[in-house]
């Protein structure tokens, strides 16, 4: 899964919560409790949410390594740059 390694642990269990939550959606579904399955459903979606923002954090991450290492190779220090913004 493509999180930051510090997400990762918790991706994995979020991941497993969703699996979980679509078998019971699936088992309410095919014993015709559709309530049931629809709040398993929600608790799925609500999973996703919460993988989705780990993913984007990661993105995000690795945007900014690249815009890092872009400006490194142009000769700029970035440092010197965040040093001046906290003046």
């Amino acid at each position: 899964m493509n999180v930051l390694e510090q997400d990762r642990e918790l991706a994995e269990k979020i991941w497993g919560c969703g699996c979980l939550y679509l078998d019971y959606a699936r088992v309410a579904w095919v014993n015709g409790q559709f309530d049931e399955a629809d709040r398993w459903v929600e608790e799925y979606r609500r999973c996703r949410r919460e993988l989705d923002e780990l993913l984007r954090r990661k993105r995000e991450h690795d945007q900014l390594a690249e815009l890092i290492a872009t400006l490194q190779e142009r000769g700029i220090n970035i440092t010197a740059i965040i040093g001046k913004g906290n003046e």
